[in-house]
């Protein structure tokens, strides 16, 4: 089992809920797409057992100091696009800043499986390859707070709700872009 997260954003105690729901499911691999933040987030990781796997994100700016707070505790930064075979699948883990390099991904048969973030919206598209987005764990861009899990045995993705707060748009009225 395969916990995936992203657009964290700083959000640790979202990040500590997404870690008790990968325990409990017992994932074996994390997949972060991105948008970690800072360095210090890494505390949170601090006793998950897991693979940790991480690729940046276009808010990622310290990008050595996660790369060296994160192998701290084992995780491991793929850079801006990571590639990982785990149970005989090709994954694709990417932030996803650009369309259509996500869709070329997804269209070009090379992966099983393309996890992406940076959105925020998550979604599971099916295919001849699985498309996840699981959706942001700091939960202020949509108002919700959500992970996914992905079985690798059967490819059942599921999108795991971990509660809704306040909005961008709820706490300022403005609408994000």
């Amino acid at each position: 089992m395969i916990g995936i997260m992203s657009d964290s954003h700083d959000n640790f105690p979202g990040v500590i809920r997404a870690l008790e729901i990968f325990h409990e499911r017992n994932v074996e691999m994390i997949l972060h797409a991105g948008d970690v933040i800072a360095p210090g987030m890494r505390y949170a990781f601090e006793h998950s057992e897991a693979d940790l796997r991480l690729v940046y994100g276009n808010n990622d700016g310290d990008r050595v100091g996660l790369k060296r707070d994160f192998a701290r505790v084992g995780g491991k930064f793929l850079d801006d696009f990571g590639e990982i075979e785990v149970d005989g699948l090709k994954i694709a883990l990417l932030h996803g800043t650009y369309e259509p390099v996500v869709q070329g991904l997804v269209e070009g048969g090379r992966y099983d499986v393309v996890i992406r973030g940076h959105n925020h919206h998550f979604a599971v598209q099916r295919g001849e390859t699985l498309l996840i987005n699981p959706g942001e764990v700091w939960g202020h861009f949509t108002g919700r707070k959500t992970v996914a899990l992905l079985d690798t045995e059967t490819l059942d993705a599921e999108i795991v709700s971990m509660g809704t707060c306040p909005s961008i748009e709820d706490l300022t009225g403005l609408r994000p872009s």
